[in-house]
């Protein structure tokens, strides 16, 4: 533990354990018990044609320095390489999708908008390392959520190659992709910069691993 800890203040990262890991949630039973959702109050389960669904009802606040704050955290798992796969519906102009998140300050995002990723922080890969979030893909890219409709948002992170990529419903080539290594583990997350909307069928699979920030580190800045 001594050693671990020296290793920690010289700024180094200790290797973690690694384990298989799974998980998935189409909010049908209402338990809600796996993720950590800031203000919840602003969440709400909805029923929509016999089917349940998780609701943003309220975005914000935004983060100082300026950052997203407003998404639920899967409390389960920390995952170094990973496949994420969730339907999200945007009510105004987009979503986010968090991964990597080990503390308020440190995590990426994929920021899946109406908008095209000609817009500058909008519809893109993002990273927050400890000031103002900053592009880091998707120039360019067309809009993740054209519409109003359901889409599937497909993650996938390996950390052999440092290979972020993101896929929108069936893209046969990712919408955004980086090369990045800043955050190697952390958890994931499902929200919003500062609108609302709705997300079902999560689902993850990948490594996860121990020795992760504590699961109740929310993302909002302390009140």
């Amino acid at each position: 533990m001594r050693s671990a800890i020296l290793l920690l203040l010289a700024g180094l990262v200790v290797p973690p354990i690694v384990r298989g890991a799974e998980a998935q949630a189409d909010f049908e039973t209402g338990d809600l018990s796996q993720w950590l959702v800031p203000l919840p109050r602003d969440w709400k389960l909805v029923s929509e044609d016999g089917n349940r669904f998780l609701r943003l009802e309220k975005p914000g606040p935004v983060g100082n320095p300026r950052r997203p704050t407003k998404f639920a955290l899967w409390k389960a798992d920390c995952v170094g390489d990973f496949k994420l796969t969730v339907r999200v519906r945007r009510i105004d102009k987009s979503l986010l999708v968090a991964f990597g998140y080990q503390n308020r300050s440190r995590f990426y995002y994929a920021h899946i908008s109406s908008d095209d990723g000609n817009h500058s922080v909008h519809n893109g890969l993002f990273k927050v390392h400890g000031g103002s979030r900053f592009r880091i893909a998707g120039v360019g890219s067309a809009p993740a959520l054209p519409d109003q409709d359901w889409h599937t948002i497909r993650i996938e992170r390996t950390l052999a190659d440092d290979r972020i990529a993101v896929f929108v419903d069936d893209d046969k080539e990712p919408r955004f992709e980086a090369i990045d290594g800043s955050f190697r583990f952390g958890r994931v997350g499902l929200g919003s910069f500062d609108e609302t909307g709705d997300f079902d069928d999560f689902h993850l699979e990948g490594e996860s691993v121990e020795g992760c920030p504590a699961s109740d580190y929310s993302p909002l800045d302390p009140s």
